[in-house]
């Protein structure tokens, strides 16, 4: 039963596969074709159906509306790129059902595409003025919209060609703005600096945060520590005192757990430091409580 219906709504099951897993899109691109001008009339079970005379399939889906009806075209993952390049000649004539190469979207080539940059950490002392004449240097601006919070401003700008002849000047000038203006210092104070970034959907914006998130995490693992089984009476001073004698210390997280007891995490500027306060002081005796020392671990991963 690969294909049925639920209140009159099409619906598939699939055999597990570990090769359909999203991890491996780029190792199965050879063998997925896109299939367009699939008629109406003609369901996921029809479609397989033609489609199997070329070879065993892994996964096969119609594309559809948000009432369940077909919008014409569809995606097949045949077992081997050999079939798939089979239905591709095979079809190729056809005037419905047509296979070609299947081209999975760039996202870095999508964003070439996008003519409007959010922006944030612009001093609350800026005028909209001051800011269009900023950004103002890598192009035309169709609209700037601005914001304000307790930490500053932040907002959107648009560029566009003022002509409206040509539809790659907005996304070059957008591209412009972030190389030229995004790490800029805005004031005195070095951790504030401009931040440039193509506008994304939330959605998109969320995911790209908490990969930016697991690429610092990943890049301190080796100098953070997780500390735990301390004496009670410990304090934040008594853990900078003691980890700052294998090097500097960048900073450290005290945390007062409710039923086993307080933890901490120490990281350190290097990662050799980390190393050898580890290797010296795990498993140390401190009144009666033996010192226990790992290397932090991404939250993220632990929790696989």
């Amino acid at each position: 039963m690969q294909y049925f219906e639920i209140d009159g709504k099409q619906c598939r099951g699939l055999k597990f596969d570990r090769q359909l897993l999203g991890t491996n899109r780029e190792k199965l691109t050879g063998q997925n074709v896109f299939v367009r001008d699939i008629p109406q009339n003609i369901n996921s079970a029809a479609l397989h159906q033609q489609m199997e005379k070329f070879g065993p399939i892994k996964s096969l889906k119609i594309s559809l509306n948000e009432d369940h009806t077909s919008r014409g075209y569809g995606f097949v993952c045949f077992d081997s790129e050999d079939v798939a390049q089979a239905a591709i000649k095979e079809t190729e004539k056809q005037k419905e059902c047509i296979a070609v190469k299947f081209q999975p979207k760039d996202r870095r080539q999508m964003r070439k595409l996008i003519n409007n940059v959010y922006v944030k950490n612009i001093p609350l002392t800026m005028t909209d003025v001051e800011v269009r004449s900023l950004f103002g240097e890598c192009g035309h601006i169709k609209s700037l919209v601005l914001m304000k919070n307790e930490y500053g401003q932040y907002g959107f700008v648009c560029f566009d060609d003022p002509k409206g002849e040509n539809a790659e000047y907005g996304p070059q000038c957008a591209q412009a703005a972030i190389d030229k203006l995004h790490g800029k210092k805005m004031s005195s104070d070095p951790e504030v600096c401009l931040y440039v970034r193509h506008a994304l959907k939330k959605s998109d914006r969320e995911a790209e945060k908490m990969k930016e998130t697991l690429r610092y995490k990943a890049s301190k693992k080796r100098c953070n520590l997780y500390v735990k089984n301390f004496p009670g009476n410990w304090t934040e001073e008594e853990l900078s005192k003691l980890f700052s004698e294998f090097g500097e210390v960048e900073n450290i997280k005290f945390q007062r757990g409710e039923r086993s007891g307080n933890f901490a995490f120490v990281c350190f500027k290097q990662p050799d430091h980390a190393a050898m306060a580890k290797q010296t002081l795990h498993n140390s005796v401190y009144d009666g409580k033996t010192l226990i020392i790992n290397h932090y671990e991404i939250k993220e991963l632990r929790d696989i």
